[in-house]
């Protein structure tokens, strides 16, 4: 399923932690975050409320390095969308577009989104650091597998930083072993008396300090404690009577605190914490719309300026969270004082999101509002944006969240079943999936006037998908051109196109597979016109991409340049879009059969930027077959039998093929012989034979040599 757009990213999650109005100087933990240049993971690892987030967001303002920070939460279990977030963030601290990754599902490659990732932190010669906040919440295996591969190709001078209340299932016993890990703990991060004091002070309570004494040993330190206690004790009489009522335990000690706090509030500021402590994130205006009222960013700046455990998440202060901990006993007060509420105080939250396109919130809230048919309905209509974006774990988290009959009960929760398994590669259930969705439709279960019109056409789509996928050529042929007859007139323009460009794609696409060039290339040229209406990018570049390919293989290698080139000509956004690498590796294919090497070097390396931008696996391929094979091509260029020649600093030097400065360019990033096996398909050997080839051509003695001569030579940034 194509849909246009996809939900945008939240900017609040990729923006260091802003500081708090009233902060403490913990000068001893930054010396030690100091301490360990050479580690390439800082891990800071406790329970919620002892400041994890505050201390690296105080450290990163300290230290002379950029930094990339991304706030993860529960939603982000997916790993297209962690690999969007992980490359925005990246992306900005390279100072190139946040967008720059738009990944699809067919061809997402998680090896080459991390190449991608990792080529914006080498970008920063000085030091980079990247962030991940709360990494606890991550379950996804593959996510995991990820950041572990991650933290051993970080380049030189880059650095990753995990907070967390878990550690994570990650080597840290080899790292360890090597130096290469820095850790933070809990009993690192207990405040000391001092700074127990100071932090008692900028929240208005001043103590002797044999008091300051006793509530740093009884909170043992824990900052959010201190914070709520001294929010209780502030302006008591019977200050030294009450520290002595503290037990042991910080759960008594939180109740009692929060108790204290909360009753000498205002009834409306009351209500206001414990109705908008369903919000994982607020601001003023779904704070009025959940609470009630006209007042919400008021309150918020007044809750920050009484230190009410409340969290700024921007430096312009519109965004904010509660505390952990005090988020969760607000919730449990609201459970108890107003059970009847919790569901309409949800569901006002699901309304607010909805209206935003913030999918995952609206969704989230409306289930826990209990109105399953109402979560099924944003459900139906998100599912589309992001099975376009390759989100395809999120949308079955959705539809996973939901009872089952509910989702088989639904024609388009099950049409977007089927569309996650065919995308995902999968086969097997989708045949069910498209009864029940069948089996909807002619109940009338079809969401609706909005929905109905374009399901037709879609089952006809996933079944030629589905028959692609089994080759069977002719049925995919004849859904495809089923699904073209069924597009219905009078939807909005946007979506008829997008209809009708999906399925001029498919049916091109069995046709090419069928053997008949003729009617495919007629097919992708009608679907182009389509494909740019609804504002799909990337199947356009596929597009026009196909076509190249075809013109190649009927021996017409210029035909395919001028239809690259006219296409990448349209405009500097799609000139510049990851979208385009389709186009890109095509052109440079068309070029090589032309013999233009020095034209497909170029096209090629830009199409292999493009293609590891956006995990974009099979353009990636060829890109890499192109190098290739025009790299012999530019040595014969030389002339009279002879390697080119380069010019450098002490003289000339024998050239390097394209790639040979592709396997230097990954040493260059930190990559183990191994590992640029891997990337480069290609065996170990191969590239010890690449860099000895590389070492002597250039005058090194080793790995290291060869890279700083490089970067003179001007072959690497």
């Amino acid at each position: 399923m194509e849909m246009p757009g996809r939900e945008a990213l939240i900017t609040t999650k990729l923006g260091i932690q802003a500081r708090g109005r009233r902060h403490v100087d913990r000068e001893r933990l930054r010396a030690r975050l100091d301490s360990s240049p050479e580690a390439r993971l800082v891990l800071v690892s406790a329970p919620a409320g002892f400041g994890k987030s505050t201390l690296l967001a105080d450290w990163l303002r300290r230290v002379n390095v950029r930094a990339a920070w991304l706030s993860l939460d529960a939603h982000d279990n997916d790993i297209v969308r962690f690999a969007r977030y992980l490359a925005a963030a990246t992306a900005h601290l390279a100072d190139g577009p946040a967008d720059a990754a738009e990944f699809d599902a067919r061809s997402f490659d998680a090896e080459l989104a991390l190449a991608g990732i990792v080529d914006n932190l080498a970008a920063i010669e000085d030091g980079a650091v990247l962030v991940l906040d709360d990494y606890h919440v991550i379950e996804e295996p593959a996510i995991h597998r990820l950041v572990a591969s991650l933290v051993e190709r970080l380049p030189p001078k880059a650095r990753l930083a995990i907070a967390t209340r878990a550690d994570p299932p990650l080597r840290l016993a080899r790292l360890r072993a090597r130096g290469e890990l820095l850790e933070v703990r809990a009993e690192d991060l207990r405040f000391t008396a001092a700074e127990a004091a100071e932090l008692l002070r900028s929240a208005g309570l001043e103590l002797a300090s044999s008091d300051v004494e006793v509530l740093t040993d009884r909170t043992e330190g824990w900052a959010a404690v201190l914070r709520l206690a001294a929010i209780s004790l502030r302006g008591r009489p019977d200050q030294a009577a009450l520290l002595k009522q503290f037990g042991a335990s910080h759960r008594y000690i939180l109740d009692y605190v929060v108790e204290e706090v909360v009753a000498g509030l205002p009834p409306e500021d009351q209500g206001f914490l414990l109705r908008t402590s369903i919000l994982d994130r607020l601001c003023g205006p779904l704070c009025d719309a959940v609470a009630g009222g006209a007042d919400g960013q008021a309150r918020l700046e007044a809750l920050e300026q009484a230190n009410l455990l409340i969290i700024p998440l921007d430096d312009e202060r519109r965004w904010y969270r509660y505390h952990a901990l005090f988020a969760e006993i607000l919730r449990a007060r609201l459970r108890t004082l107003h059970p009847d509420e919790i569901a309409g105080l949800h569901a006002r939250a699901s309304a607010w999101h909805e209206a935003r396109g913030d999918d995952d919130e609206a969704i989230g809230h409306a289930r826990r509002s209990g109105d399953l048919e109402r979560t099924g309905r944003i459900v139906a209509v998100a599912s589309a944006r992001h099975i376009s974006a390759g989100e395809l774990s999120t949308v079955r988290r959705w539809l996973d969240a939901l009872p089952s009959e509910v989702v088989r009960g639904h024609a388009q929760l099950s049409a977007s079943y089927a569309w996650c398994l065919l995308l995902a590669g999968e086969t097997e259930g989708v045949d069910g999936r498209l009864a029940d969705a069948e089996r909807a439709l002619a109940d009338g279960h079809d969401g609706g006037p909005m929905m109905r019109p374009g399901l037709v056409p879609q089952l006809a789509l996933l079944r030629s998908q589905l028959a692609a996928f089994h080759g069977d050529s002719a049925t995919a042929i004849a859904q495809a051109r089923l699904a073209l007859g069924l597009v219905p007139p009078g939807l909005p323009p946007e979506t008829e196109a997008t209809l009708r460009g999906t399925a001029t794609v498919l049916l091109a696409f069995a046709l090419v597979h069928a053997g008949d060039l003729d009617a495919a290339t007629e097919a992708y040229e009608a679907a182009l016109p389509d494909l740019r209406a609804g504002g799909n990018r990337f199947a356009t570049g596929r597009a026009v991409g196909d076509l190249a390919r075809i013109a190649i293989t009927r021996g017409d290698p210029g035909r395919a340049v001028r239809l690259c080139e006219a296409e990448l000509l349209r405009t500097p956004r799609e000139r510049a879009a990851t979208d385009s690498a389709a186009v890109w590796a095509m052109m440079a294919r068309a070029q090589a059969e032309l013999g233009q090497a020095e034209l497909a070097d170029a096209s090629a390396r830009r199409a292999l930027e493009l293609a590891t931008r956006a995990g974009d696996a099979p353009c990636a391929r060829s890109a890499r077959a192109t190098l290739e094979r025009v790299g012999p091509m530019l040595m014969r260029d030389a002339g009279d039998g002879r390697s080119r020649l380069q010019a450098g600093p002490d003289g000339p030097v024998e050239a390097l093929t394209a790639r040979e400065v592709e396997v230097l360019r990954l040493v260059a990033l930190g990559r183990s012989n191994t590992q640029i096996a891997a990337e480069l398909f290609v065996t170990v050997g191969t590239v010890k034979s690449h860099l000895h080839t590389i070492s002597g051509k250039l005058g090194a003695a080793n790995r290291t040599e060869a890279v700083a001569r490089g970067r003179e030579l001007g072959l690497l940034l």
